[in-house]
Order: structure tokens, then sequence, then C-alpha cells
């Protein structure tokens, strides 16, 4: 049995570019459509960033800046000795500082008990209990004194960074040595102060 197809009517050119038009402009319509509902392929190009506000620039800056002082405080070297720095001729603080050094450049951050890296010098047990003490002292913090910078000593030390308007990183390092508050202990006189005070 053959199948017969009615005769279409024959198009003028002008009714043949309409509708390559309309068809064209409904290709374009549907492929927005699902350009919207699918993520972009790996080949395709992606589309520029939507413009930053300026708030968004500020917290980009500020989220960089982080992360430098982060790294910078990381990067120091690890505080394997405590030593009383001089405030005055009176008074002095006990700080974490460099082994064999009067510095005190140095920092302390989650992990170290006792050495940090393969030299194995100095006494971190010292310096972590020297700040332990500190912050127990001068922030209420209530620290168990034992020398191991764990996740408590980090979450105060976070606290006291909120505290001075730091970066909270939960790493002591200069920044937050000189922030922080501090008790005083007089040598000549063998006492402690009875309050803490940032002379730094």
């Amino acid at each position: 049995m053959a199948i017969s197809f009615p005769s279409l009517p024959k198009l003028s050119g002008r009714t043949v570019a309409i509708l390559a038009a309309v068809g064209a402009l409904a290709v374009r319509v549907v492929a927005a459509g699902a350009a919207k509902d699918q993520p972009a392929s790996a080949g395709a190009p992606a589309a520029g960033p939507a413009p930053q506000t300026a708030a968004d620039q500020a917290t980009d800056a500020a989220r960089t800046s982080a992360d430098a002082e982060a790294k910078a405080a990381a990067a120091l070297p690890q505080c394997r000795a405590a030593r009383l720095v001089p405030v005055n001729r009176s008074w002095g603080i006990p700080m974490p500082s460099i082994y064999g050094s009067t510095s005190t450049t140095c920092n302390l951050m989650y992990g170290d008990d006792p050495h940090r890296g393969s030299t194995v010098y100095g006494d971190p047990d010292t310096a972590i209990r020297v700040l332990q003490r500190n912050l127990n002292f001068c922030y209420g913090s209530n620290l168990a004194v034992d020398g191991i910078y764990g996740s408590n000593t980090r979450a105060v030390v976070k606290l006291v960074q909120r505290k001075h308007k730091l970066v909270a990183d939960g790493i002591y390092g200069p920044k937050t040595r000189s922030a922080m508050n501090w008790r005083l202990y007089s040598s000549a006189t063998q006492s402690w102060s009875k309050g803490c005070s940032s002379p730094l």
C-alpha cells in the first residue's frame, strides 16, 4: 500500500526568510534557558566574574592580609625557652623566648609538645607553661599548666586575639605577645604584680 503525502504550498522567499529568523530566535531562547539550568561545561568559556562591591573587596583584602599574617607567624622559630623581659628597673615580664637568645620573636602553636621539627634543643615545655600561667592569671582561662599547646590552649589564644582585634589564628606570636596583658615579676623583691598590663 502506497502512502501519499499532501503537497505543501510553495513559499515565497520573504516567507522563508521570516520563518528562518523566527526559528533562529526560538533556538537562541531554548539555548539560553538550557544554559541557566546546566553548569558550564569544561570546554565552554566561563562567564566573567560579577563585579565586586567595595564590601567584597574589603573582605577579600582582609582575608588575604589574615592569610599572610598566619603564614608569617607560622614561619617563625618555635619558642623553646622563657626569659624575664625588663619593663623598668623594678619589673619584668616572664615570657616565651628563643633558646639561647634574648629574642622573644618566636611562636607557639597547636601540636607543640614538646619540639617542632627535627632540631631537639631548648625546652618548649617551659615556654608553653609560662604562656599558660599568664593566660590563667590575666584572662581567667583555667588552663591546665601542662606544657602542651593543645586545643584548649589554642582556643584561649584565639579568644585573646579576638579581644585585642588580631587575626584569630590560635598561634602565639609577636603580635599576640605585644597586644596581650602580662603579669609582671620583680626579681628584686621576688614578688608578682597584683594585676596585668600590656607594657610592650
